[in-house]
């Protein structure tokens, strides 16, 4: 039988323009049946750490005052929340968020093996996804095929780890800070995960990251992967003189709206491959904090009108020919 997820491509290879029809969620047995349920904006609590907010409180209460719908909680080293106080910080994270009317569906971990701690105390929370932490290459130690099928063996343990206790792995594509970062170039992620049930293994997808290391190849990454596309994360960019290497471009984060990423064909593509993410606002730029409400505000509108737009211009692409793609999963 083939899975839920195969089956959202199927639907999306079947000829239906992107603009012209609602975004469809895969049924249980694999018809593309009914709409999917509308978008759920979470904020990234990273940037909103003492002493930008002084509390857990004090986040929530800005975040709902603000029009989010829910807190990505950082679980790891120097966030909300580290593995030593999971079992206690966690659960009153959770109960912070949810007094202000804001959900916890994914937590954002350092986990990279296996740690069932922090995900038995995720699970009794009722969160069910957690982005990963990042994989490397070692040249001086590995081929690139050897890095390769230790990754794949990396990202077998996670599925394994998520079905055990049923938190969602997904792994986050990231932009190179050096040439050692795996996921890049998302098809070496595709390449991991392509024999893994998406049930239990995903992919935090970062456009902006997309975009910014593969340019207009951002959609080939996007087309393998969107089977397995648990979450987006929304954050924007523009390209600027590198001041440290002279000659060369670097990446000026810019709220939404004023960047680059054609995030009306990342809306269209969601649609048409029947994705249904978890979208996650990252304030990963320097953004004023004289009027957070005013900021956050913002920024979630600006993400939230382009994502539920149906009358942007249209795109470059009618449909996508998704038919023939190597999709090996079955169940």
């Amino acid at each position: 039988m083939v899975s839920a997820s195969a089956a959202a491509i199927t639907g999306c290879a079947s000829g239906r323009a992107a603009s012209s029809m609602p975004p469809y969620q895969a049924a249980g047995d694999g018809r593309v049946a009914h709409p999917a349920r509308p978008p759920r904006f979470h904020v990234f609590s990273k940037m909103f750490q003492p002493p930008v907010t002084k509390s857990p409180e004090s986040l929530c209460e800005l975040m709902a005052a603000a029009g989010a719908d829910g807190i990505q909680w950082t679980v790891r080293k120097g966030g909300h929340a580290t593995s030593e106080n999971v079992k206690t910080e966690l659960p009153r994270l959770v109960r912070v968020a949810e007094g202000f009317g804001l959900k916890c569906e994914s937590i954002c971990t350092g986990i990279v093996d296996d740690d069932e701690t922090i995900l038995k105390t995720a699970a009794d929370c009722g969160i069910r996804q957690f982005r990963t932490g990042y994989y490397f290459y070692d040249e001086k130690r590995e081929t690139f095929a050897q890095s390769m099928e230790r990754f794949r063996r990396s990202f077998a343990s996670l599925a394994r780890l998520g079905e055990k206790t049923g938190v969602k792995a997904a792994y986050q594509n990231h932009s190179t800070w050096g040439p050692a970062i795996f996921g890049g170039v998302v098809w070496d992620i595709y390449e991991c995960l392509r024999d893994l049930d998406p049930r239990w293994i995903g992919v935090e997808y970062d456009p902006m990251h997309a975009y910014f290391e593969t340019y207009e190849s951002w959609r080939r990454g996007f087309d393998l992967v969107a089977p397995w596309i648990a979450s987006i994360d929304l954050k924007d960019f523009r390209y600027k003189l590198s001041a440290k290497k002279p000659g060369m471009m670097s990446k000026d984060m810019v709220a939404a709206g004023k960047g680059i990423v054609p995030w009306g064909e990342v809306r269209d593509r969601v649609a048409a491959c029947g994705v249904d993410p978890l979208y996650i606002v990252h304030f990963e730029y320097d953004f004023d904090k004289t009027d957070l409400k005013k900021t956050v505000e913002r920024e979630i509108d600006a993400f939230r009108k382009v994502i539920l737009s149906h009358d942007y211009p249209k795109d470059s692409f009618s449909f996508l020919s998704l038919k023939h793609r190597p999709f090996r999963f079955s169940s």
